[in-house]
């Protein structure tokens, strides 16, 4: 199946490095016009600077804005819809991935960060998003969850219950707004290799859990790719309010 994607706004949040500006990357040498939302201007202009190069590649937009702040997210969807007049598919992928911490170890400070990142922006996205969305006829909503968010794991309490909450988002925003074109899936890669989560977990864990899955490896940015494609795109219209497994949850 060729999935087209030429003349597509998708929106990336946490584009500026990771899994974030893989994804980026990758639709956009599909066509798509993309929206690299980062925290960091210049992670955001780096990550529109490799698009350009890509052949054939689409328009890039870099748009700086902290996930969190409603207000800085209200501002960057206003610059997207000045830009492009539209949004088709919004994948919310920023997040934090906290150090791996026993309950009895972990902070209010270290919970707050993580559900703020994780679970306050990807809410407020969508709910500046999802409008511009359904004045085009509608779009897609992806949220980037993980295995961790469905199979529990010592010492990745607060990390995998912002991925829950994300699971359940995925399926009220569904429940909410399916009736005004509005599609959502919930996203739970494994254990994905990525500068962000190797500054998390440790090799140890690494290893134990790349022992665990098809290969022996973690996965990667690109595995994850070709399905996110496939999410955006008008071939996934009848699919929505789900939550898809990418790869075998991580077994301890």
């Amino acid at each position: 199946m060729n999935i087209d994607l030429r003349g597509k706004v998708i929106v990336v949040t946490g584009a500026g490095r990771g899994l974030g500006r893989a994804l980026a990357l990758g639709l956009a040498a599909q066509g798509a016009h993309v929206a690299v939302l980062a925290r960091r201007q210049e992670q955001a202009a780096q990550t529109v600077q490799e698009i350009s190069r890509l052949p054939g590649a689409a328009a890039a937009l870099a748009v700086v804005a902290d996930v969190s702040d409603e207000s800085a997210v209200a501002r960057a969807v206003a610059t997207i819809d000045r830009t492009w007049g539209r949004i088709d598919a919004l994948i919310n992928n920023a997040a934090w991935m906290p150090p791996r911490q026993y309950v009895l170890e972990t902070d209010v400070e270290t919970l707050t960060r993580a559900y703020s990142s994780n679970v306050v922006g990807s809410f407020v996205t969508t709910k500046h998003a999802a409008p511009v969305m359904i004045r085009g006829g509608g779009g897609r909503i992806i949220y980037v969850s993980s295995a961790l968010g469905v199979q529990p794991n010592p010492g990745l309490a607060a990390y995998g219950g912002t991925k829950a909450a994300l699971n359940i988002l995925s399926s009220v925003v569904h429940q909410e707004l399916s009736g005004q074109g509005i599609r959502t899936v919930a996203l739970a890669p494994g254990l994905t290799d990525t500068p962000g989560m190797r500054e998390s977990v440790g090799e140890e864990y690494i290893e134990r859990i790349a022992s665990s899955y098809p290969g022996g490896r973690l996965g990667s940015p690109e595995d994850i790719l070709p399905l996110t494609a496939f999410l955006c795109s008008d071939a996934a219209d009848h699919l929505s309010g789900t939550l898809i497994a990418v790869r075998p949850p991580a077994t301890g």
